[in-house]
């Protein structure tokens, strides 16, 4: 499963938590969360003004892969 994670009106910072993962995301730009769909509901997305926390469930049991706009490997976390 995939999840888009977009800047609307951009910049934005992404941290993927817990490990600290930071991107910075200019308008309209936008990175993919790829993982496993049984794992989705337990995501926890926090928005605030310029900023997207995103908490991931089991660090260090599960694989979650980030991809650019183009559909390719940026970093797997854990």
């Amino acid at each position: 499963m995939k999840m888009k994670i977009a800047a609307a009106d951009g910049p934005a910072r992404v941290t993927f938590e817990p490990g600290g993962v930071v991107f910075t995301l200019g308008a309209d730009e936008f990175i993919t969360l790829q993982l496993d769909p049984s794992l989705a509901p337990s995501v926890e997305i926090n928005i605030w003004p310029n900023g997207i926390s995103v908490w991931l469930p089991y660090p260090g049991e599960a694989d979650y892969i980030v991809l650019d706009s183009s559909d390719r490997e940026v970093v797997r976390l854990w």
